[in-house]
């Protein structure tokens, strides 16, 4: 059996699609002080929450006036979740090369 390394690459480049543009409408909320009590805010909150875990408690996020918060955070992950999945990618090119088609010095 062929893995199909192509559609699955092109799948988790359309995953941290997703994800960062969820981020991205994160920080924009945080940033403008979006009401967490409203359904759709806090679900937003509540998805990215999961998203950023991984990087909680890194850096502290910084208050700006108005209330609104800069979450650096939310940037950190947007920074970081592309620079895996570009290692990650690497690795699968590297793991499924073609041995056959290599080239003859």
């Amino acid at each position: 059996m062929i893995f199909p390394k192509y559609p699955f690459l092109t799948f988790i480049k359309y995953v941290l699609g997703f994800f960062e543009i969820l981020l991205g409408i994160r920080l924009v909320l945080r940033l403008l002080s979006a009401n967490p009590a409203a359904p759709i805010v806090d679900l937003l909150y509540v998805l990215t929450g999961v998203i950023i875990a991984p990087f909680q408690n890194i850096f502290s996020n910084v208050s700006v006036r108005g209330g609104g918060v800069f979450d650096i955070v939310t940037l950190t992950a947007m920074i970081c979740y592309p620079i895996i999945v570009y290692l990650f990618i690497e690795l699968v090119h590297i793991i499924t090369k073609d041995r056959g088609h290599e080239e003859k010095v």
